[in-house]
């Protein structure tokens, strides 16, 4: 984790970042927005399974059993986006994270680790929940229960460090604003 941040903290320029974030963010909105929407209108309302936090076994082969052979397609190409959207957005989401530890100080920089620690978990258990989702969706619906709870499993670990990330930036951005203020109104 060292190298990693080391490596991001060496590339925080605008060559690097700039495009980095375009990216992430014309991603999010495929991710979020135009595919969301056209899955929706193939499912008859209905989010990707990966996008329901509360989804369970017996609602998750409830739903799968109602995908038509063009939904199935539909999201076996969008699995494979998948794979991307993650790694693009919290990369960039790290290197947002390096550049606001600029602000804190020295002593403060090694928890730069948990970032990345909690970004690359997230990453790694969407990665293995797009898995078990896809071998779900390809086969017949019921079949592998423990398939089934064990993806739901990585999916809710995947949650679980979204929010851990999240709720780091978020006192992340506010000790780096408290201090830019603090050193402003000196």
């Amino acid at each position: 984790m060292h190298r990693i941040a080391r490596l991001i903290q060496n590339n925080l320029n605008l060559r690097v970042f700039l495009p980095l974030l375009v990216l992430a963010l014309v991603s999010t909105w495929y991710g979020l927005f135009a595919s969301v929407d056209r899955f929706a209108v193939l499912t008859g309302g209905l989010s990707f399974i990966d996008m329901q936090p509360w989804l369970t076994a017996e609602t998750l082969f409830a739903q799968i059993s109602t995908y038509s052979p063009e939904t199935v397609r539909y999201y076996m190409g969008w699995s494979l986006f998948d794979y991307l959207w993650p790694l693009i957005t919290f990369t960039t989401m790290l290197f947002i994270s390096g550049w606001l530890f600029g602000f804190l100080a020295e002593k403060w920089q090694p928890r730069f680790r948990l970032f990345i620690a909690s970004a690359g978990l997230t990453v790694l258990l969407d990665w293995a929940e797009n898995i078990g989702f896809v071998v779900l969706v390809s086969l017949s619906p019921g079949d592998p229960q423990w398939l089934a709870v064990f993806t739901l499993g990585l999916h809710a670990g995947k949650l679980m460090f979204m929010m851990v990330f999240n709720v780091l930036l978020c006192i992340l951005l506010a000790a780096a604003i408290f201090l830019v203020v603090r050193q402003e109104t000196k």
